[in-house]
């Protein structure tokens, strides 16, 4: 015959592991904004001020990069850097000589840059003999306001602080419950 307190004991640690699995599981429910769809292309997506530009001779990428007009420069033929290269880029507010940073990359101070707009720019670019005239137009968008967060790890603090505080109440009650005398129990 089995005795009561192990029966009771027994019913209140299924019962606890229970509560603890459903506490654990709770992230994993959907909640709004949640449907489990193809994930599609974000609508919002910020990258710097850019422009490309392809010649018979040159790839040339432009990134704005705060007050600085950064410039790639690379052979269309077989898209290897091209260094030593002398780019003069010209346009409102601009004009000046681009320096080398490194292999195929360069950079020209443009602080009049950075307001909202569409920059047309001409670029020569001459790489040894070769000399090409481009010209690029520059879009600089509104910046938008940074977006608040929402909130998701404030609002779930609880579930991990609590969640190891549980265990450890459980764990207690279960001993206790082992260790207490029983007086109700009858022998058979």
């Amino acid at each position: 015959m089995i005795d009561k307190p192990f029966i009771l004991s027994w019913a209140a640690l299924k019962a606890f592991i229970t509560a603890i699995l459903l506490a654990l599981s709770m992230p994993l429910l959907a909640h709004e904004g949640h449907d489990h769809e193809a994930a599609t292309k974000p609508t919002d997506v910020r990258l710097a001020p850019r422009f490309e530009l392809r010649s018979e001779d040159f790839e040339l990428v432009g990134v704005l990069a705060g007050k600085d007009l950064i410039i790639y420069l690379d052979r269309a033929a077989d898209n290897a850097p091209v260094p030593g290269a002398q780019i003069e880029i010209e346009g409102q507010g601009i004009k000046g000589v681009a320096t080398e940073m490194a292999d195929g990359v360069y950079q020209l101070s443009a602080p009049s840059l950075t307001q909202a707009g569409k920059y047309p720019l001409t670029i020569t670019v001459q790489a040894g003999e070769i000399v090409d005239l481009l010209s690029a137009n520059l879009e600089i968008g509104e910046i938008a306001p940074a977006m608040p967060d929402d909130g998701h790890s404030d609002r779930n603090w609880w579930f991990y602080a609590g969640t190891p505080l549980l265990l450890l109440a459980g764990g207690l009650i279960v001993r206790r419950l082992r260790r207490q005398p029983q007086h109700w129990i009858h022998s058979a």
